[in-house]
């Protein structure tokens, strides 16, 4: 028993390991809306008055074009030295342009480049498709890669370090950021390798701003309804970039919104705002993933084997919500990513496992136990609640009983015994149950069966009928099987059928209950097979049986009236044989 539970408890945590750290250890769908989900959360915690000071957002919106009459491309040049003169007036500390300039506009390039030149604090992009326009290249103060890696179509990771490439924009922007900021010190947290960026604000947490309103800015405001104050972007990074809500083409539903998509500039002020504070995510290894799977499920299998149920069952469904608030903290305050999939996985995986092994074991125990099948049990159950009360059904009940069966084991070896007898045990059950039927119990050398309730209702008496008759074919076949190797054999049974209404009931205590019957069907049928040995015949049924196999031909026809007798307990009744 030990060992078998020692075997167990290994194939658990093997199961669990396999499926959730091995499977599940690394970025996958699973993870990714996990990740995401805890973004929402701290994201949504870290609500407050107080936005960034460090990065604004600038959009080219919908309104800003139908202000200017103007689709936005590469004609939008023309606005561009206006919008520069009052970032810079309103003292921008870097201006980061979400776009490319790969296409010619001559007409535009060169007073823009001159522009560039001017502000001297001018960064745009490039995603290495093409080169930016030559006229005004030299006039950025850098260029950055715009690329950002996307996981599950959502931008997560961004990469540093390759060899031949341009840095990316948001590193960029930090590093030159770092150096003008009169109260920045050296950039903390960044990394050339690449690193995870942190969503664990609101997308509300950059002030944003429209272009038309900072174009027509007045007075020292913007012109938005709230005249908002220029001053509002000084000493910032003021990211410019397309917010087209018509087009899906640079939107994203970002981790921390949950379903809302926002324009793709934000991508880079959220990753730059990540090197800026020194909080890039930290992605757990593989190997730390699995340590905490694998103290999780032994946490888990502890769980599993209370006794006190309730306390069990609140217990385990409090630990993986408990290890994901966990995470929610450790991201929160920590900017740590350990993975949850992982966990999920394992705690799903084995508490299947652990119900298939228990469902497996409980079948192939208690269906061998006298009177009991755990699957026509749940079948009672399922019917008894639906019925709000006992369970009254009609079947056909069949009794076979051996003939001279005290005096074939007086005279018999035990392990010759033993084996002919669990042979026609087998034999006889594959007849019942090729014909729809089930054992009910056994009772030392009888075989008690029902057909119908909980299994086909349908023509009980008739697969009774059947049923018998392949039990004798059988046995002759048995009979034979068993002389030719030497066995005493079984010579003969009675077999006794009776049909009417039972109820189904479940017996027994606290530490062991059994599915069973209760009906005159019942004790008619062990009746009619005790008389099978006065009247010399191998099986009879009852006269209620044989009007049941009218609709049978072929079957009612191998019957004859045999004799009216007296049923104890049930007075005179009309008993059919098979014909000899």
């Amino acid at each position: 028993m030990r060992l078998r539970r020692i075997g167990r408890y290994a194939l658990l945590l093997l199961a669990g390991l396999g499926l959730g750290a091995f499977v599940f250890g690394r970025e996958n769908f699973l993870e990714r809306f996990f990740i995401d989900l805890r973004f929402f959360i701290v994201s949504s915690l870290n609500v407050q008055e107080t936005a960034s000071n460090q990065i604004a957002v600038i959009r080219i919106d919908l309104r800003s074009e139908t202000a200017l009459a103007l689709p936005f491309g590469p004609k939008w040049r023309a606005q561009y030295p206006a919008l520069l003169k009052k970032l810079n007036e309103a003292g921008a500390s870097l201006i980061v342009f979400d776009s490319m300039f790969l296409d010619k506009e001559p007409q535009w390039d060169p007073p823009l480049a001159a522009a560039f030149a001017r502000a001297g604090n001018v960064i745009a992009g490039e995603d290495g498709s093409r080169p930016t326009q030559a006229v005004l290249r030299g006039s950025f103060l850098a260029l950055g890669n715009l690329n950002i890696k996307p996981l599950g179509g959502k931008p997560r990771f961004v990469r540093a370090g390759v060899p031949g490439a341009l840095a990316p924009l948001s590193v960029l922007a930090a590093e030159e950021y770092a150096k003008r900021a009169v109260a920045a010190s050296a950039v903390r947290g960044r990394t050339r390798a690449g690193f995870w960026i942190n969503y664990g604000e609101p997308p509300g947490y950059f002030p944003s701003f429209s272009f038309v309103d900072v174009t027509n800015a007045q007075g020292g405001r913007l012109g938005d309804d709230a005249r908002t104050p220029l001053s509002v972007l000084t000493d910032r990074i003021v990211f410019i970039g397309l917010d087209d809500t018509t087009s899906k083409s640079d939107r994203f539903m970002f981790p921390n919104t949950w379903g809302r998509d926002y324009p793709g500039v934000l991508a880079h002020a959220y990753a730059t705002d990540t090197v800026l504070r020194g909080r890039p995510v930290m992605r757990a290894s593989p190997w730390i993933d699995t340590g905490i799977t694998l103290v999780f499920l032994v946490v888990l299998l502890v769980l599993l084997e209370m006794r006190a149920r309730k306390t069990r069952t609140l217990l385990l469904v409090t630990l993986p919500l408990a290890v994901f608030l966990l995470y929610v903290v450790l991201l929160s305050g920590f900017n740590l990513w350990p993975g949850y999939a992982p966990v999920f996985v394992a705690f799903w995986s084995v508490l299947f496992l652990h119900w298939a092994l228990l469902r497996i074991s409980l079948v192939t125990s208690l269906s061998k136990a006298m009177g009991f099948d755990a699957r026509l049990m749940d079948a009672f159950r399922r019917e008894g609640a639906r019925a709000g009360g006992p369970v009254r059904k009609e079947v056909a009940i069949l009794i076979a009983d051996v003939r001279d069966y005290t005096r074939y084991v007086s005279r018999t070896d035990p392990t010759a015994v033993s084996q002919v007898m669990a042979e026609y045990m087998e034999g006889m059950e594959r007849c019942i149950t090729g014909r729809g039927g089930y054992i009910n119990k056994y009772v030392g050398d009888e075989i008690i069966a029902v057909f119908g309730f909980p299994l086909a209702a349908e023509q009980c008496a008739e697969r009774a009928a059947r049923a018998a008759i392949t039990m004798q074919e059988d046995l002759s076949r048995l009979v034979v099987s068993w002389k030719e190797r030497g066995l005493p054999s079984i010579e003969r049974i009675g077999i006794g059928i009776d049909t009417g209404t039972v109820v189904f009931v479940e017996v027994g205590g606290r530490t062991k209950s059994q599915f069973d019957i209760i009906g005159d069907c019942i004790n008619g049928a062990s009746r009619i097979e005790h008389f099978t040995k006065d009247l010399h015949r191998v099986l009879l049924i009852s006269e209620e049986a044989y009007d049941a196999l009218q609709g049978d031909d072929s079957l009612s026809g191998s019957f004859e009236l045999v004799k009216s007798v007296v049923v104890r307990g049930q007075g005179e009744r009309k008993i059919f044989g098979l014909m000899r």
